[in-house]
C-alpha cells in the first residue's frame, strides 16, 4: 500500500466523518427547533392564561366590562385601567404576530389565539376605540393585521355573551330539572311555568 493509497484511505474516512457530523447536526436543529417552538407556545398559553386569570380579578374585571362598551361616559380611573389593560393585550398580541412570523410560535396554535382575539376582543366597541387611538405605536406590519381584522369581525353587542349565557344556563337547568328527563324519555313536550 502507498501513501497515496493510504492518502485516499484517509479522505474517504473524512468524507465519512464529515457526512455523519452533518446527519448529526441536522438532528440536533430539529430537536433543537422543536424544544423552541414547544417553549413558546408553552410561554404563551402561560401568557394568556395569567391575563385572562388577572381580568378576572373584581375591580380589573368592572374595568374591562365598562371599558369594553365604549361608553363615552366612562370615569377617568376605569379608562385609565382599561387603557393600560389593552396596551399590554396588544403588547403580546404583537409579540405572538412577530413570533408566528419567524416560525418560532405554531401557526395552528396562533390561529385560535387569534380567533379568541377577534370574537371576545376586537368585536368590541371600547377595544376598537382603544385601538384607533393607538395603533400608531405599534409597527406598520402588526397594525395592518388587525386593521385587516377589525374590519372582517361585525361589531358585537357586549351584553350577547352574557345574554347566550343566560339562555343557555336556562334551558339546561329546565333539563336537569325533576321530571324533565321522564317527559323526554316519554317523548312527551314538557311545559314550562312561566
Amino acid at each position: 500500500m502507498t501513501i497515496q493509497d493510504l492518502g485516499s484511505i484517509g479522505e474517504l474516512i473524512a468524507a465519512i466523518a464529515t457526512i455523519g457530523t452533518l446527519v448529526y447536526l441536522a438532528v440536533q436543529i430539529r430537536q433543537n427547533t422543536r424544544t423552541v417552538r414547544s417553549s413558546t407556545l408553552h410561554q404563551n398559553t402561560d401568557l394568556w392564561s395569567t391575563l385572562w386569570m388577572r381580568l378576572a380579578e373584581p375591580d380589573i374585571a368592572r374595568a374591562y366590562a365598562q371599558g369594553m362598551t365604549g361608553r363615552p361616559d366612562i370615569e377617568p380611573l376605569v379608562y385609565t385601567q382599561f387603557f393600560l389593560m389593552c396596551r399590554g393585550i396588544f403588547l403580546a398580541l404583537e409579540n405572538q404576530f412577530y413570533q408566528v412570523r419567524g416560525g418560532v410560535l405554531d401557526s395552528e396554535a396562533y390561529a385560535g389565539y387569534e380567533r379568541a382575539i377577534a370574537e371576545q376582543l376586537l368585536a368590541y366597541p371600547g377595544f376598537r376605540i382603544w385601538w384607533e387611538q393607538s395603533r400608531s405605536v405599534f409597527s406598520p406590519p402588526f397594525a395592518a393585521h388587525i386593521d385587516a381584522m377589525i374590519e372582517s369581525e361585525p361589531e358585537a353587542d357586549p351584553t350577547k355573551l352574557y345574554a347566550e349565557w343566560q339562555r343557555i344556563a336556562r334551558s339546561k337547568a329546565e333539563l336537569s330539572s325533576p321530571g324533565a328527563t321522564e317527559s323526554l324519555r316519554a317523548g312527551v313536550p314538557r311545559q314550562t311555568q312561566l
